[in-house]
């Protein structure tokens, strides 16, 4: 059993939850962008948090689902279709035989994350006009679409221009002009933004002094001081070390803000201390559990109560 892509993207992929533990022997994470709407994805269709999914960049791939099975639209507002009739973000939708899903406008965000009960097979692959098969196959069969009537809350989600940082090894080395104009100006997402990098725009910082440091370890929202005194955060697919000066580094909890930003963008960095990083990050993975729980309860309860007629 697989789905069909009819049309493809330009940058979509099957995406997993990103390699653990590698990064010291120069392997590159790698991973889904916005781990947020991922994991609210998969949760919602009753998957592990971490199953591989599609994540979807617009313009995006056209897909006919040549058996029923069991989906979720999480992330970015594309406006999707499935044969004519728009599907909403956030909820569980029982896909009929044959439906084929468009999404025909972006209207906000930068990255959606379509999840199939039971995951999908062909991990990192650039998705092309071909078939992907499904990891487990689709136990329902219907004829028409079902949209079920509860939604996920997704309030960490919204499209504020706030993001929290702390500061980086390097924080010291720009100038004390420099260091009040990264947290109280806004910055631009340039167009040079991609998996590996969001550059920004903004006045060039200064620093007191130029001297060069030694190759070191970065992350997922590392912020960089280049050269010319701008600014780029690495993304989901950095590299493992760099030689410029950690500035600063976006909190975890906001990496998936981060991620749905769009060139153009406007940002503004606000310090936060460690502490509250981690406070941040326990809340939200807490929210992500209970909508995980709350979906299973439900989704048991539908298919008990519809099981004759699926």
């Amino acid at each position: 059993m697989s789905l069909i892509i009819h049309k493809a993207g330009i940058l979509d992929t099957i995406q997993h939850f990103g390699v653990k533990g590698l990064q010291s022997k120069g392997v590159r994470p790698g991973g889904v962008m916005d781990q947020f709407s991922a994991s609210i994805a998969n949760a919602l269709v009753g998957n592990k948090l971490n199953e591989d999914l599609l994540e979807i960049h617009f313009p995006a791939c056209e897909i006919i689902f040549t058996k029923s099975c069991l989906i979720s639209i999480v992330g970015a507002h594309f406006s999707a279709k499935l044969n004519e009739k728009y599907l909403p973000l956030n909820r569980p939708i029982l896909i009929p035989t044959n439906g084929k899903l468009q999404f025909v406008a972006p209207k906000s965000g930068r990255i959606v994350y379509l999840a199939i009960q039971g995951g999908l097979l062909g991990q990192g692959r650039l998705i092309k006009n071909s078939e992907i098969a499904f990891k487990k196959k689709p136990k329902l069969n219907t004829s028409s679409l079902h949209i079920f009537p509860w939604s996920a809350d997704v309030h960490w989600q919204k499209y504020s221009p706030e993001i929290h940082v702390i500061q980086g090894r390097e924080w010291e080395r720009l100038n004390e002009e420099s260091q009040r104009q990264f947290c109280c100006k806004p910055f631009k997402l340039s167009h040079h933004a991609d998996r590996m990098g969001y550059r920004l725009q903004h006045q060039p910082f200064h620093t007191r002094t130029k001297e060069e440091i030694i190759s070191s370890a970065v992350n997922f929202g590392t912020i960089q001081l280049l050269p010319n005194g701008q600014t780029i955060v690495l993304m989901a697919d950095h590299q493992t070390t760099g030689g410029y000066p950690r500035i600063a580094h976006v909190i975890s909890a906001d990496l998936p803000k981060l991620a749905q930003k769009s060139p153009g963008d406007e940002i503004i960095f606000h310090l936060t201390d460690q502490e509250t990083a981690e406070k941040e990050w326990v809340a939200q993975q807490k929210h992500i559990r209970q909508i995980q729980n709350i979906s299973q309860l439900k989704l048991n309860e539908f298919f008990q109560k519809n099981s004759n007629q699926l």
